[in-house]
């Protein structure tokens, strides 16, 4: 009778030892996932936002509607850097004022002299072609750029082009030039959505 009734109390304590210990796993998962979303909450407002691409002047490489993660955080403008930058001179029919955000690649960097044959559809950095396989159409379209004439990027500043090359206003165009750095909002280093395109830029 006795044996029983201890193995009876040894039972109960050993459900009170389970039940303990999958409370506790139970708060350390909480508390893993809280901490989780609090640092992506952290890292999203300090150092990178969300920005959707509007339009088609990057195809091929991103397409109308996709989502970016774009950080400015310790940024300086490299050779091939997709930016998101500010185009005060665009118009902008979501707030139906002037100043635009758009995404480009940087070409050109301050001291450089670009050059476009707009015949050929190549775009020349210091004398050297440039060889741009990301490119979805070649450089044929002037906007007000002049053909095959070197221009210096000025100081401070950048040339963007897009990837859509017959499709894009960038750089070529008065309505945006060359771009002063403290315009560019940041870097796109992530492509978030669609998910099946999930992955570095």
């Amino acid at each position: 009778m006795n044996e029983e009734k201890n193995r009876k109390t040894f039972t109960l304590k050993g459900d009170s030892v389970n039940s303990t210990s999958f409370f506790t796993e139970m708060f350390d998962w909480l508390s893993s996932v809280f901490s989780a979303v609090l640092c992506f909450i952290i890292v999203f407002t300090l150092f990178a936002r969300i920005v959707m691409v509007d339009g088609d002047s990057m195809l091929d490489t991103l397409h109308n509607g996709e989502r970016l993660i774009v950080s400015d955080f310790l940024y300086t403008p490299q050779y091939g850097d997709i930016v998101i930058l500010y185009a005060d001179k665009l118009y902008n029919s979501a707030t139906e004022e002037y100043g635009k955000p758009i995404v480009k690649r940087v070409i050109g960097l301050p001291g450089d002299k670009i050059r476009i044959d707009f015949t050929e559809g190549v775009v020349y950095r210091n004398g050297e072609a440039l060889e741009e396989d990301y490119t979805y159409t070649p450089t044929n379209l002037p906007e007000n750029f002049p053909d095959n004439t070197d221009v210096t990027i000025d100081d401070g500043k950048v040339f963007v082009l897009g990837d859509n090359r017959n499709g894009s206003k960038d750089s070529r165009s008065s309505d945006i030039g060359q771009i002063d750095q403290r315009y560019i909002i940041g870097k796109a280093i992530l492509r978030m959505w669609p998910f099946s395109k999930f992955g570095m830029v």
